[in-house]
């Protein structure tokens, strides 16, 4: 068929075709774990231009959660009553604590920024870009970009990504994209060479290993088929983003609370620069 193509290892390269399907998938969308590293990852995947106009996350949420609340309607009544809960009296605003405590000022990228709300809320030592696939999404983020001598590129992330010139960015956002890239190892590599030596990259991705997944197996919520292509465990994630070359800056695995679903990991290309290692040493002292 044209319009799926089946993949090897996203981490290894491994072909696993020989390998019996896990319990995650289904007939058409077979979720393979590999045979030599363990990775998890969608198998059999939607051509990339399927992945972006049919499965994109916009269009298949409001179907995924009917059919969730058909299947178990008790269960999702209680888990979205348990998350409206969650957002109203234990609302951490996750991502602009990172950015402040993690990026230095300067070019700020966020890799499927939509429309640009997190970039035109960045505080005013960043200068925000983007790359969306979306155009109408693409334009509506430029608006809010442009006023601060920032730009978004309307492309593929790997294309796109590819654009800007090396050890640009101070700071770069993979929130909740990495698990629909059909390519996150070349992704990684290409975020390494436009981060600047020191700068840092934030990744959020489902926790495969999480509690609840364990728990729930096949029916947890971090399995969306076929729009999730990789299912990292924090062991995966940071094998890939090590085999890019990068340093582990911070990781939270549970994101404080044991029920999470996802985990967050801040990632650095080294700097081995005499003014990175002061920097260095003066954030190791107490």
């Amino acid at each position: 068929m044209n319009d799926v193509v089946r993949r090897a290892c996203p981490s290894c390269g491994k072909d696993n075709t020989a390998c019996a399907p896990t319990i995650f998938g289904d007939t058409d969308w077979p979720i393979k774990a590999c045979g030599a590293c363990g990775f998890v990852y969608l198998e059999v995947a939607p051509v990339y231009e399927r992945l972006v106009e049919e499965f994109a996350w916009e269009k298949t949420s409001a179907s995924e959660t009917k059919r969730r609340f058909a299947q178990q309607p008790i269960r999702q009544s209680v888990s979205k009553q348990l998350k409206t809960l969650r957002q109203r009296w234990l609302k951490r605003d996750k991502l602009p604590y990172l950015i402040r405590h993690f990026v230095a000022a300067g070019n700020l990228l966020d890799i499927g920024c939509a429309g640009g709300e997190v970039l035109g809320n960045l505080d005013s030592i960043y200068v925000p870009h983007g790359i969306e696939i979306s155009r109408a999404l693409a334009l509506c983020a430029d608006e809010k970009v442009k006023p601060r001598g920032g730009y978004i590129v309307h492309d593929a992330a790997l294309r796109g990504l590819r654009k800007f010139p090396s050890d640009y960015f101070s700071g770069v956002l993979l929130s909740a994209f990495l698990e629909h890239e059909m390519e996150p190892k070349p992704l990684l590599t290409e975020v390494y060479r436009a981060l600047s030596p020191g700068g840092r990259c934030i990744i959020k991705v489902p926790n495969f290993d999480s509690l609840n997944r364990l728990v729930r197996g096949k029916n947890w919520c971090g399995i969306r088929l076929p729009d999730h292509v990789n299912y990292f465990t924090p062991a995966s994630l940071v094998q890939m983003c090590r085999q890019a070359g990068f340093e582990i800056a911070k990781f939270a695995i549970a994101d404080h609370l044991p029920t999470s679903d996802n985990m967050w990991i801040v990632i650095q290309k080294p700097d081995t620069s005499f003014q990175g290692t002061l920097r260095d040493n003066a954030a190791r002292r107490p």
